[in-house]
């Protein structure tokens, strides 16, 4: 009878420590699944761009311009459409750099203001830009033919450099710098009408 026993306990903690075993494998490959899973979403999120920045409305405010002697004064309004088009990244970002170029020059910046967007969010950011004559001192004629001239329509260069870091479901942290380039036609003799193209560049 002892020996019966003796068998009847051992048989029992063998099938206790298969079970242990078990329980041990199944739980370690659902942590990797988890981890691989975890994996796929943050490389999905990051290859990304964490943030589309676009114009979405240029106006401009002020012009005075006289063709006999440099005398320019124009100010701009730029409403900055900051994007975030990910699921499950949230995008903090500092201080920017909002840059307008006119043939090329540059003619105004301005900073654009830090903050954060959730996963799947927008922003809306208005600037204004007062542009310096004596960037444009060698463009007044063209910049005066633009305004009164033909069509009244004056093509610029929008350049916007916002850095952040990207947070992806809270934990993993990456910084990162999008980049846009938008080329903008603005109508002086239409106020808000414009037409608008954008290249978007992400730097991790």
């Amino acid at each position: 009878m002892p020996t019966a026993a003796c068998d009847h306990g051992s048989a029992a903690a063998t099938a206790s420590r298969r079970r242990l075993r078990v329980f041990v494998v199944v739980s370690l490959a659902l942590l990797l699944l988890l981890t691989m899973a975890f994996a796929v979403l943050a490389i999905t999120a990051l290859r990304r761009h964490p943030a589309d920045t676009t114009i979405s409305t240029i106006r401009l405010t002020s012009v005075s311009l006289s063709p006999g002697r440099l005398s320019l004064n124009v100010t701009l309004d730029v409403v900055l459409t900051i994007r975030n088009p990910s699921p499950v990244a949230s995008f903090a970002h500092d201080a920017g750099l909002a840059e307008v170029y006119y043939h090329g020059v540059l003619a105004a910046d301005a900073t654009v203001p830090p903050g954060s967007i959730g996963a799947g969010s927008t922003n809306v950011v208005t600037i204004r830009l007062t542009v310096l004559a004596d960037r444009l001192a060698g463009y007044a004629p063209q910049l005066y033919g633009d305004v009164f001239g033909g069509a009244g329509d004056v093509s610029l260069a929008v350049r916007t450099t916002v850095p952040g870091t990207v947070t992806v479901l809270g934990l993993l942290r990456h910084h990162a710098v999008v980049l846009t380039v938008c080329d903008v036609v603005v109508s002086v003799r239409r106020p808000g009408a414009q037409s608008s193209s954008c290249q978007y560049r992400t730097k991790f």
